[in-house]
């Protein structure tokens, strides 16, 4: 069945060289889809898209990290528009993860300046425990107020017509995040590439794919004995 996707928008040259679906900068990974694609594929996904767009993190959230869409080469367009997502039968975003991350000597740091005054300013030797954490938490909301989240953004291109999809991280970590936020978007799974998913997925009659099933690991290098 031929997919409907409308006219291929113009798309730019011009890419941010860090980015790895624009600029080939390191090799990706490669899943494929499992699950059927809605019949109005712009409409649809687009909507699925919009409620899982990236919302930036605020100081006064107790949120430490959120994941989300953005466009693609771009970490601060949030304001995605089919144009932005679709070209021909590819459907591209970014994956933009946010963290709030502070150094322990920083905390430590500032935590000790923040005991020693609140001491100073009750008379106590010690603060007791009710007090530390509530005197930490305020140590974290005023770096939270001071510095930036830390910001990762992977791009991913999907391939509508073959349910291929690429995404420019070999991270196990990563593409567990992935998966998670793709499947909660678009109600379909990735499952990485493999020989064994590849195989299985070119085979079609049963007895092959049954024999596959049955197919044992073989080492193809000789295991050296002993340490030099």
């Amino acid at each position: 069945m031929k997919l409907r996707y409308g006219p291929t928008p113009y798309v730019s040259t011009e890419s941010d060289p860090l980015m790895g679906a624009l600029s080939g900068s390191m090799s990706p990974s490669k899943f494929y889809v499992q699950g059927d694609l809605p019949k109005d594929i712009r409409r649809s996904y687009m909507q699925r898209i919009e409620l899982r767009v990236f919302r930036p993190l605020r100081p006064e959230e107790e949120a430490d990290e959120r994941a989300g869409w953005c466009a693609v080469g771009r970490p601060f367009e949030l304001d995605l528009t089919p144009d932005k997502v679709f070209t021909g039968p590819y459907l591209a975003l970014g994956f933009r993860i946010d963290r709030y991350r502070f150094p322990p000597a920083v905390v430590n740091a500032e935590l000790e300046q923040a005991s020693r005054a609140l001491r100073e300013k009750r008379g106590q030797d010690k603060l007791s425990r009710s007090q530390k954490e509530e005197l930490k938490q305020r140590v974290l909301m005023s770096l939270r107020r001071r510095l930036l989240p830390r910001m990762q953004v992977v791009d991913l291109v999907w391939n509508l017509d073959r349910q291929e999809l690429y995404f420019w991280s070999q991270s196990g970590t990563l593409h567990e995040r992935l998966g998670a936020l793709f499947e909660l978007s678009f109600g379909l799974e990735l499952v990485l590439d493999s020989p064994f998913v590849a195989a299985s997925r070119l085979l079609d009659d049963r007895a092959h794919k049954q024999a596959l099933q049955q197919a044992s690991l073989s080492v193809f290098h000789q295991e050296s004995h002993g340490s030099r």
